[in-house]
């Protein structure tokens, strides 16, 4: 029965993964293109889904591996950017 839920998880959590990442790249050829001009609703969504997929194959035993849906996820590129601003100013201010 752990397997059978794993599987699931996995098929899940990759569907999901494919399906924001797909639309967020859509959105984003759109953007370039002029063709028109749509907000992604949840621009977050595939990359956290991906993380959440790497933690389901290995755990937090490689946790670099983290970032790469993040990195994959174009709607995730604004999100990383605002965290490593964030991180400098937090280091400048010490």
């Amino acid at each position: 029965m752990e397997i059978a839920d794993t599987i699931a998880g996995v098929l899940l959590l990759g569907g999901i993964f494919l399906f924001f990442t797909i639309m967020n790249y859509r959105i984003l050829f759109m953007r370039i293109k002029k063709v028109e001009r749509i907000p992604s609703p949840a621009p977050f969504i595939g990359g956290v889904a991906g993380a959440f997929l790497i933690i389901c194959f290995w755990g937090f035993k490689y946790p670099w591996l983290l970032i790469v849906p993040l990195l994959i996820d174009p709607g995730c590129i604004p999100l990383i950017i605002w965290f490593v601003i964030c991180m400098i100013m937090d280091f400048k201010g010490d």
